[in-house]
This record gives structure tokens, sequence and C-alpha cells, in this order.
């Protein structure tokens, strides 16, 4: 027994497209320099905490 073929509605409005103009372009190389920067100010942040435990100033904080 062949089953009726059914068609699929069509969107009446067109396809939405990606355009390049939309797209803010981000170069990797900042991507990972802005992370390394954060990582780098986190690992100063947990330094100074725990220096801070044994009563020693930390200067290298940032935040």
């Amino acid at each position: 027994m062949a089953h009726p073929a059914v068609s699929t509605p069509r969107s009446p409005r067109p396809p939405a497209y990606l355009r390049g103009e939309d797209t803010p372009l981000i170069r990797p190389y900042l991507l990972a320099y802005e992370r390394e920067q954060e990582r780098r100010r986190q690992r100063d942040r947990r330094t100074a905490a725990t220096l801070a435990t044994l009563g020693i100033d930390f200067h290298g904080a940032t935040a």
C-alpha cells in the first residue's frame, strides 16, 4: 500500500540569511589574550586570599 505524498507547508517569509555586516568579527588571538588576563586576575585574587589568611599582603592582586 503506497502512502500519499505529503507536501510540507512553506513559510510565507523568505529564509533568514546570516550577513557578514551583521556579525561582529572577533579575532581568536584577542579572545585568548582576554581569557589569559582573566585567568591571571583570578589566580592573583586566590593568591591574595590565601596569603591574607597568613597575614601576608600580596601586592600583585588587581581586583
